[in-house]
């Protein structure tokens, strides 16, 4: 009882405050800010401090949007946006300063410093809080002025140690701002022979064209590059062409920090392309600190060529042999080769590409007198160049390794990486090479390699898809097919390639629409060649003839449209005669090949049958003998060898030859089954357990990928 009357006496005492607590919950709690605190936001909406600030932030922003528009295609330094963005940050302070010093009204500026409030006691508390405020309103603008000045002198004084080594760079390509095929050609070859000019030089360590390029066309920060390729340094620029003026604007920046080290804009005419270069190289050695040796003084000091014109065709060419590998493309980038040797006929690089250009030309259609051009072309690069240039080195490789001569081939190989280290083209190469000499595990490993290096370059590509087709890897050789078109969707080449992989396999609607579309780009020998085989192995040999007809117009120098002209004449009533003049033909022209190449197999194992078919027999055999031996037993070989087996009528030994190719290739089955020559076998019951309890016969060419 005396302890509820004791509660009783607390609740009443404590009323009023009950109450007071009731009507503070009706109107919201009321919590006491310090003085300083209702000072500063009072005087800031007094003096409209926020306001300034809004319409400050507004206008920096318009500002800022404006700026990353136009300043990169008006040639501004990269570190412009940068260096704009901290003056932005730097102003807002000093916009907030002016604000609550100065009051724009009726009366025009007026300067309001003082915080006098007119109350006694409020003017004791501002005079004591003013100072506080003026002080942290002045750090904010120091900060801020110095963080502007700080960007202002190139950045921060210590720099993070990133990259490999102080004197590691990686030269981009330069951007185009007037969407013109020729600048943009040339801003590419400007930045690809800057880039030359420093990885010739070896106190630098430049990262390689096929790692930076990588980059054109996309918006990457710089220390991302940077950070991607591992270097210190990146030189970047754009480039805008105006009849016979260019403007170039070169940067350098530091990868680790972002800040630029050094710009400089170039005005000038075409003809001082290459002292652009030059500076541009020079520029970029003084800033890095690097002292060069008396023979790299030489080297940057050295020009490509006597002519700018010359120059700017070279570039053209190479363009078009990037571009492509047609027949179209080829002959395009040889007139423009042949263009600039007219100006300058001791221009080496352009040699070189001469000599690329007619041995893929000679590839392609076997003739020999290609093979000569190239050859010479390639010689006298060499003998100019004096082993300088990475790409002539690559050239010779790849008309040595044309001859058979693997161990020459491999030394200017060793030499090309040597002066441009993992140069994608010098890997393609190597994996021909190792290809060449039979070691096949190292040949994929050099097109892997190539194909890592440079994922979006179409030839490391079709170099991997075409290495597939000839080690029996039809499916994989279709899958790398598919990026070469995707890569490059206007590239015949790669379509007929597509198309005689799905033939072997035995899919003859895909292989249809592939070779549709390879003669829809571009009528060349080796679609013409493939839908004639396909005509003759399905048994229609009229239109076969027709086919091979149309490859003969393209190159009437090629053994292998000979060869098969005479193969489907002899299906043709009334025919032999032709035909035993084409196996001439063919014999004439397969010898002329060899004599560049005795090593190679595949042209000695038809010449076999052209002997066999044609007025020389008794020499058939030994040539097909000796291409089976040099192929190491390749399945094609067997089968050429069992053709002309077959021919001097040695059955049994026919059959054994074709065992062992179906043993080591089964997609061969199909050429067992389909060949027109093999039906004379079929009765026999030996060839018949050869053939198995397979069904409906496949069609079956070793077509050209």
């Amino acid at each position: 009882m005396a302890l509820a009357d004791e509660m009783r006496l607390n609740l009443t005492g404590n009323g009023k405050v009950a109450q007071a607590a009731s009507q503070a919950s009706k109107q919201g709690v009321a919590v006491r800010t310090p003085g300083l605190i209702q000072t500063f936001f009072g005087e800031l909406r007094r003096r409209r401090v926020l306001r300034v600030l809004t319409i400050y932030a507004v206008t920096a922003w318009l500002v800022l949007q404006i700026a990353e528009v136009t300043f990169e295609p008006m040639g501004f330094p990269v570190s412009a946006m940068r260096i704009l963005i901290h003056v932005v940050l730097a102003g807002f302070p000093i916009a907030f300063v002016l604000g609550w010093i100065i009051e724009l009204g009726p009366k025009g500026f007026m300067f309001d410093l003082p915080l006098w409030p007119t109350d006694g006691t409020e003017r004791r508390r501002s005079r004591r809080t003013d100072p506080l405020i003026l002080i942290g309103v002045a750090a904010m603008l120091v900060f801020g002025i110095s963080s502007a000045l700080n960007m202002l002198q190139g950045g921060p004084a210590s720099e993070p140690v990133e990259g490999d080594g102080p004197n590691s760079i990686a030269v981009l390509a330069f951007d185009t701002y007037d969407s013109k095929a020729d600048t943009d050609y040339f801003s590419s070859g400007l930045a690809e022979e800057i880039l030359n000019l420093l990885s010739g030089l070896p106190e630098l360590n430049v990262a390689a064209r096929t790692s930076s390029f990588q980059f054109r066309g996309e918006k990457v920060d710089v220390r991302e590059v940077a950070s991607t390729l591992d270097v210190r340094n990146v030189l970047e620029g754009s480039v805008q062409r105006s009849g016979d003026s260019v403007s170039v604007t070169a940067r350098l920046i530091n990868g680790g920090t972002g800040y630029q080290k050094w710009a400089q804009k170039f005005d000038r005419d075409m003809a001082d392309v290459f002292a652009i270069q030059r500076e541009i190289a020079a520029a970029v050695v003084a800033k890095l600190k690097v002292v060069l040796s008396v023979e790299s003084e030489a080297k940057l000091n050295a020009d490509p060529t006597k002519s700018t014109d010359a120059y700017l065709l070279y570039l053209q060419g190479t363009e078009k042999l990037r571009n492509s590998r047609d027949e179209s493309s080829l002959t395009a980038a040889a007139d423009l080769f042949d263009q600039a040797l007219q100006i300058d006929p001791e221009f080496a690089r352009a040699l070189a590409g001469r000599c690329d250009v007619d041995l893929a030309l000679y590839e392609i259609g076997n003739d020999t007198r290609q093979f000569e051009k190239a050859a010479a072309a390639c010689n006298r690069a060499a003998e100019l160049d004096r082993g300088q240039s990475a790409e002539i080195h690559v050239a010779l490789a790849r008309l040595y390794r044309f001859r058979g001569w693997n161990d020459k081939a491999q030394e200017q190989l060793q030499e090309a990486m040597t002066i441009a280290v993992n140069d994608v083209d010098a890997y393609i190469e190597q994996g021909e090479l190792r290809m060449a000499m039979d070691q096949l595990e190292e040949a994929e490993a050099s097109f892997l390699q190539a194909v890592d290096m440079k994922p979006n370059y179409w030839k490391a590509h079709e170099a991997l898809a075409s290495f597939y087709y000839r080690t029996q890897r039809y499916q994989k050789a279709i899958q790398s097919y598919a990026t070469v078109t995707r890569l490059a969707p206007d590239m015949a080449s790669a379509w007929s390639g597509t198309g005689a992989a799905y033939w072997m396999l035995g899919d003859v609607d895909q292989a249809r629409v592939a070779w549709d579309r390879s003669l829809e780009l571009n009528p060349s020998r080796r679609a013409y060649t493939n839908l004639g085989l396909r005509y003759y192995y399905g048994g229609h040999f009229e239109d076969a003839v027709a086919m091979q007809l149309r490859a003969r117009e393209l190159a009437p120098d090629d053994h292998r449209v000979w060869g098969r002209l005479a193969e489907s004449y002899r299906f043709v009533g009334g025919k032999d005669s032709e035909s035993l003049q084409a196996y001439k033909r063919a014999a004439a022209l397969a010898q002329a090949n060899l004599a560049i190449n005795e090593s190679d197999w595949a042209t000695r194992g038809l010449l076999g049958i052209y002997y066999a078919y044609g007025d020389q027999p008794t020499r058939a055999e030994q040539e097909a003998e000796r291409a089976v031996t040099d192929s190491q037993r390749n399945a094609e070989a067997l089968y050429y060898l069992g053709l002309v087996r077959l021919k001097l009528g040695k059955l049994d030994g026919a059959i054994d030859v074709l065992a062992e190719a179906l043993q080591r290739d089964p997609q061969y089955l199909q050429f067992l089954q389909s060949d027109p020559d093999l039906k004379s076998l079929h009765s026999l019951p030996r060839y018949v357990a050869l053939l198995g309890e397979k069904a409906e016969p496949k069609q079956a060419p070793s077509l050209q990928p």
